[in-house]
């Protein structure tokens, strides 16, 4: 500041005054304008804003100071010691440090606001030989400042590059917690899950298995980074990490020992370098696994570590709700006997399959079973064995099944199944296949160890041959079926 105050009372012409030019017309500007106005030997020579309309463009009008909207005008003034760059503007600020002579100094950024702040004093106590001294330690800030600056600039962006990814990583995780609130569905929750684990991890490969009671494994749900072939299906408990997971709590390993078989829950374990794998638990019970992977060395640290328990405790509470309400949807349309769906759930599905055989000009099947003789079984052996038939029967029918076909219990002892994309032949095989599995199955044994035979009658009806419309082809099938009975019962037949 000594130079710049030295050149400024030794120029020619000069009558001890420091010339100043203002960039930018908000506010600010025109708090700046007013208080270096009011002191002594400080000349606002110029004000530049790229709007006649902005508030310091007005006041300069007012005070009679020169206003314009040329930034390279700036430059052009005579005597102009420096330039108070108060516009927040990186363009603007590469524009005058571009165009000022050598002689006159850019003040901008931090160093804007120390001069504020030393104008501030200097409205406050009028002492002249203060603010040049302060300016002159605030110029020497800011050049001490820049050369800081310029000196870890490298560090300073690597630091902004980790603000901005944990910025993104607060959003990412904020956006994720309140999506797991709005998902009813488990599909939809594991899917959030691993996109959770992807990106507040950074996770390469991720995958959620859950526990399936009843044969103690873990079924994959859903999955990212690979293909679903590269997952396994299907793991038991007590093999893989997932296994480990499940018995022990979370676990890691940061670098995979080929041949261990703890990587086995993919068809490609030489590919994994690293896992880890935390237990979703509801209460005191697993309920499944969330697993994280990649094909490189990779070390959790802790606050990753932590930030996985996040992600597992909150995705455990919106994964039971979806598995309750999943359960909930189960049993409303599924009849508790037999496990096929109920009555209700038939013919909405029915519709819907009829209007998808039309619009497409597909074959439908349906097939009506009705369990022979079945009163006279429940009076002899009684009501509980004749339910173990019931079951008996819906479980063969299941096993005949594709994916897509639909069985349910009618009433009774009577089912229904919906044979989508089927015609007659095709749906004639599949009643016959379940007429010889049920008269081949040792349903039930009397009191004396015999095997009780057992059949069904079937009846078989086609869309759109025997019918147009989804009441009329059940209406047909269960014609033909007491067909099936009236001609020797055990049989299957065919709608006219």
């Amino acid at each position: 500041m000594e130079e710049l105050i030295g050149s400024a009372v030794t120029a020619p012409a000069r009558d001890g005054q420091i010339r100043i030019a203002i960039a930018g017309g908000g506010l600010r500007a025109t708090s700046v304008l007013r208080l270096l106005n009011d002191i002594d030997n400080l000349t606002v020579a110029a004000i530049y804003d790229n709007s006649r309309t902005a508030p310091a463009m007005r006041l300069a009008e007012d005070l009679g100071v020169f206003a314009t909207t040329q930034v390279s005008e700036l430059s052009q003034i005579s005597g102009l010691d420096l330039i108070l760059d108060l516009s927040d503007d990186p363009v603007l600020r590469a524009t005058l440090e571009a165009e000022r002579p050598a002689e006159v100094a850019v003040i901008t950024g931090n160093g804007s606001e120390l001069v504020w702040d030393l104008l501030i004093a200097k409205k406050r106590s009028e002492e002249q030989e203060k603010i040049f001294v302060e300016l002159q330690v605030a110029y020497d800030k800011i050049r001490s400042h820049e050369r800081r600056l310029q000196s870890s600039k490298e560090a300073l962006e690597r630091a902004n590059e980790e603000l901005e990814s944990r910025l993104a990583e607060i959003f990412f995780t904020h956006e994720f917690f309140k999506a797991l609130t709005t998902f009813s569905s488990v599909d939809d929750v594991t899917s959030l899950i691993v996109d959770g684990a992807n990106g507040i991890l950074g996770a390469e490969i991720s995958a959620v298995y859950l526990f399936e009671h009843r044969d103690w494994t873990l079924h994959l749900r859903a999955s990212q980074g690979r293909l679903e072939e590269y997952f396994r299906p299907v793991v038991p408990v007590s093999e893989t990490l997932l296994g480990v997971a499940f018995r022990e709590g979370f676990v890691q390993q940061s670098d995979v020992t080929e041949g261990a078989g703890l990587a086995d829950w993919t068809v490609q374990p030489e590919e994994v370098r690293s896992q880890a794998a935390m237990p979703l638990r509801s209460g005191d019970s697993v309920i499944g696994v969330l697993l994280i992977a990649s094909a490189t060395y990779r070390d959790l640290t802790q606050a990753e570590r932590d930030r996985l328990q996040v992600i597992s405790n909150q995705s455990s509470l919106a994964l039971q709700n979806a598995l309750l309400h999943e359960e909930l949807e189960r049993l409303s349309v599924t009849d508790r006997l037999t496990e096929l769906y109920n009555h209700g759930y038939l013919h909405s599905r029915l519709d819907e399959e009829i209007e998808r055989a039309m619009r497409f000009g597909h074959r439908l099947s349906v097939i009506m079973l009705d369990i022979d003789d079945f009163k006279k079984f429940n009076d002899r052996y009684g009501h509980p064995k004749g339910d173990t038939v019931l079951r008996a029967v819906s479980a063969i029918v299941k096993q005949n099944l594709r994916e897509i076909d639909v069985a349910a219990r009618y009433g009774g002892e009577e089912f229904v199944v919906v044979l989508p994309e089927t015609d007659v032949a095709g749906a004639l095989a599949v009643a016959e296949r379940i007429r010889l599995s049920t008269e081949s199955f040792p349903h039930i044994t009397d009191d004396h160890g015999e095997r009780v035979a057992q059949t069904v009658s079937l009846g078989v009806a086609t869309y759109p041959v025997h019918a147009a419309d989804g009441a009329s082809l059940i209406e047909a099938a269960d014609q033909a079926m007491y067909r099936a009975k009236r001609t020797g019962k055990n049989r299957v037949v065919v709608a006219v």
